[in-house]
């Protein structure tokens, strides 16, 4: 199951758990070091804890049902499609 936003930002892995978005995690990345024009890698969490892109995510998440009924984007995960 998908658990937690995530954002692999300079090297350090930054994650806040559903019903957060990634938005959050980059706020709290600029709160924490003060960087801004944060992008990174972002992805997403599973229960298990390893990070996976926004489309390795999406088939984790279609394989595990999880996905709700708003559109999907392209062949990325989007956290309003799970939670």
């Amino acid at each position: 199951m998908i658990t937690h936003v995530a954002i692999i930002w300079k090297g350090k892995l930054y994650s806040l758990p559903k019903p957060n978005r990634h938005h959050h995690i980059i706020h709290q990345i600029h709160l924490d070091t003060g960087d801004t024009d944060i992008y990174g890698d972002q992805g997403f969490l599973d229960d298990k804890g390893n990070f996976l892109s926004r489309a390795d995510a999406l088939v984790h998440a279609k394989a595990c049902n999880q996905l709700n009924d708003r559109p999907l984007h392209d062949d990325w995960l989007y956290s309003e499609n799970v939670w």
